[in-house]
């Protein structure tokens, strides 16, 4: 047997190349991330530490230039020279001025140009000469300066395309009302210049408070670049920090400082491909660790897959040989097998151990019932008894008989008897322990179990029996909403003497025909001591008989409760309850079986077919109470009889009553009477007559003269007898009381009738 393909080694395999692969891929990325972020924060912190250094650098020649120029235009020489005007005279004060100006710039200080303007006389000097207003291209740039809001500022140039930063002082010093100007001029190659000294990594840009580029180290970052830093600032509005930045493309990282001595704004911008450019080296290095650590993990994978698969394929291959091909669904892997055929042999070892076990529980039922029946050898015994795992240690040993009193009543009908007293037996099984007892069987309608043990006296053996009772009587009735009478023997000491046990408690609960439903019925309690010689009511059941022969059914079931009530009164062995329960039933079908008279037996006698009569009498023997016989009785036995009866009555009357009036109609035209048909029909005229009356409606002597008198009117209209004839004929010694008779019964007299109906004469 081949499975498809190894898919459990695949399975282990990949799961051990995970297992391997998994860690060492994820702190490789782990290790190369945080390389990344730590070359980039070094990158960021050393970019940081430089754009601060070149903003102090660049600061502290603005700040000298600024000291330098308010030390000039604080001097006497040109505080006074600003309310001198433009004149000959005074020359001498201007080169003054100029010699002072040119001596305080330095090459240091990177000064473009210094301009002093008077402006009240209206002349200046800057680096190349003196100058009065007409002279000035630019005045009225330069005269804007007078209008800023402070003394002293930088300011930047924005006509020109190269941008020129400027810082103005006006004189004198700490007045806004100026007297003169102090411009200086520093050139934006003069910034770059400084810028570029320290953009050892990325640029390095300075921008005015309102973002004007004032001067950068390099053009790495183009216009539009430059536009898109410019707005990402603007939105920030941040004075000082970090931010990446896509610039035309390129990730940026921009670091930028805002100067609290003139609001410029110092950025630099580092390419992130520059920053990491270390880091990708790292990459490459952790890349090709961790391939080379893959590829050996996945060398132990395949060595470690194929020993531990080693024992799965050894038994896939053993179970294929031993059992054969398995089906299509068992093939999805080695496991899937495995598991199939473990499922099979569990499923036939759990097949074998029920059938195992329940031919055990039927063995221990079949050696109870033989033990019931009496069949067990005393020999044999012991062996058997241990061999099925009963306590050896049973001193004594009683039965309990159980019988279902009626499904009559209940949601039970007949077929479900059986399993009634298998449901019975399981709940006896749970409510005595099972070192306690035998295994319940059922025997004859019957469930019987076997109850024992060790150490008690006669009273405490009944005692028990009875609660075990007690408790079996109500749990059956709360489940199974059955009522349950129960027999109980005799404590036995012999084990061999539960047959005699069995046959106790079965004759116990015979007695519940006098006890009722839901007895507890123990043996010696009601098996009676002194035999009576009879318990028949001979004159109860006599006048039962008369009652049912009258037909007085009221009467008839007062006397049968008698009749019971009195079979019953006497202790006395339940066979003699049946021999008199069956004498009273043998009275009452007999009487039911001929009709009231001898002449006419053979006409009317019923007989029940053998079946049927044989069933009543089986039933009769089942009854169980005393309430149960009486409603048989009644039902069963006495109406039937008394329906056939009143049928036999009936048929009866009807056939003599038919008798008389064949008579009647025979001997109208006679003497006839009733004591005269009474002899001839052999009945008495006192019985006769009523049962007449009863079945016509109509006394004997009026259905004779009607019968005349419809006779008579016949004769009238068709024949031409005459009236003192018919009168004769019909027995009358007088025409004329005739007559009379005729029209007290018509209206009329008979010759009237003629005369009325005579045209219908045939």
């Amino acid at each position: 047997m081949k499975i498809r393909s190894s898919k459990y080694f695949t399975r282990l395999l990949m799961y051990s190349l995970l297992i391997g692969s998994i860690p060492v891929i994820i702190i490789g990325v782990i290790s190369y991330y945080k390389a990344y972020s730590i070359v980039q924060d070094k990158v960021n912190y050393s970019s940081m530490a430089t754009l601060q250094q070149t903003q102090l650098r660049v600061e502290q020649i603005l700040k000298t230039i600024d000291h330098s120029v308010t030390q000039y235009i604080g001097s006497p020489l040109v505080v006074n020279a600003m309310s001198l005007p433009y004149s000959a005279a005074h020359y001498q004060v201007y080169n003054e001025m100029y010699q002072s100006m040119v001596r305080s710039q330095t090459f240091e200080l990177t000064i473009n140009n210094m301009t002093v303007l008077n402006l009240k006389g209206q002349w200046g000097v800057d680096n190349n000469n003196i100058f009065t207003f007409d002279d000035v291209k630019n005045l009225d740039q330069l005269l804007q300066y007078e209008k800023l809001p402070s003394f002293s500022l930088w300011v930047t140039d924005e006509d020109k395309s190269s941008p020129s930063i400027h810082l103005v002082k006006k004189i004198p010093l700490n007045s806004l009302k100026a007297d003169g100007l102090a411009i200086v001029s520093i050139a934006e190659s003069q910034l770059a210049r400084l810028l570029a000294a320290d953009s050892r990594i990325g640029s390095i840009m300075v921008m005015d408070k309102d973002y004007r580029l004032l001067s950068r180290s390099d053009q790495k970052v183009q216009q539009s670049g430059l536009e898109q830093l410019v707005a990402e600032m603007q939105r920030r509005s941040e004075t000082e920090g970090q931010f990446n930045v896509e610039l035309e493309g390129d990730n940026t990282s921009v670091i930028m400082r805002k100067s609290s001595y003139n609001g410029w704004i110092y950025v630099s911008a580092i390419s992130i491909k520059d920053i990491t450019r270390d880091s990708r080296s790292i990459g490459w290095v952790t890349l090709i660790v961790c391939l080379l650590m893959v590829l050996i993990t996945g060398g132990l994978a395949l060595f470690g897959s194929r020993t531990f698969y080693q024992p799965v394929r050894k038994l896939v291959a053993k179970m294929g040989d031993r059992f054969g091909e398995p089906p299509e669904e068992a093939r999805a892997d080695e496991f899937a097998l495995i598991g199939y055929r473990l499922q099979s042999m569990l499923q036939t070892e759990s097949r074998l151990l029920d059938q195992l076990t329940g031919q055990v529980r039927e063995l221990k039922q079949f050696f109870v019932m033989k033990l019931i029946r009496g069949e067990e050898k005393e020999s044999q015994l012991p062996v058997r008894w241990k061999e099925y795992g009963y306590q050896a240690n049973w001193e004594w040993h009683a039965i309990l008989a159980i019988q279902i009193d009626s499904l009559e009543k209940s949601q039970y009908n007949e077929n479900d008897r059986d399993l009634l007293l298998f449901a019975i037996a399981n709940i006896v099984g749970e409510l005595i322990p099972a070192e306690e007892r035998l295994d319940p069987v059922m025997l004859e309608q019957s469930q019987i179990t076997v109850i024992g043990g060790a150490g008690a006296t006669d009273e405490e053996y009944k005692n028990r029996l009875f609660a075990m009772a007690e408790l079996i009587q109500r749990t059956v009735l709360h489940y199974l909403k059955l009522q349950i009478s129960i027999g109980i023997s005799r404590p036995e000491k012999r084990l061999i003497d539960i047959a005699v046990s069995a046959e106790q408690a079965l004759e116990a609960l015979r007695y519940r025909i006098r006890y009722g439903p839901g007895s507890v019925l123990f043996i010696d309690d009601v098996q009676p001591e002194d035999v009576v010689s009879r318990v028949f009511p001979h004159r109860a059941a006599k006048e039962l008989y008369d009652a049912v022969k009258l037909a007085e059914r009221t009467r008839a079931d007062e006397l049968l409760e008698r009749c019971i009530e009195l079979i019953f009164q006497e202790q006395a062995d339940w066979r003699q309850y049946r021999m008199a329960l069956v004498r009273l039933y043998t009275m009452l079908t007999e009487l039911g079986q001929y009709e009231i008279t001898p002449d006419t037996r053979k006409d009317t006698e019923i007989e029940l077919p053998p079946d049927q009569e044989k069933l009543l009498f089986d039933r009769l023997l089942d009854l169980r109470s005393q309430e149960e016989i009486r409603y048989w009785f009644s039902d069963t036995v006495i109406a039937p009889v008394m329906r056939r009866m009143e049928q036999q009555s009936k048929s009866h009357t009807k056939k003599i009553s038919d008798q008389l009036t064949d008579l009647i109609h025979r001997s109208f035209d006679t003497e006839l009477t009733l004591e005269a048909c009474a002899r001839q029909l052999n009945y008495h005229p006192n019985y006769l007559g009523p049962l007449f009356s009863k079945e016509k409606g109509i006394s004997f002597s009026e259905y004779l003269q009607n019968y005349r008198l419809q006779m008579a009117k016949r004769w009238l209209v068709e024949t031409d007898m005459k009236i003192a004839d018919i009168a004769e004929r019909l027995t009358y010694t007088n025409p004329q009381n005739f007559i009379r008779f005729f029209r007290k019964m018509e209206n009329m007299t008979p010759g009237q009738y003629r005369e009325l109906h005579g045209h219908h004469k045939i």
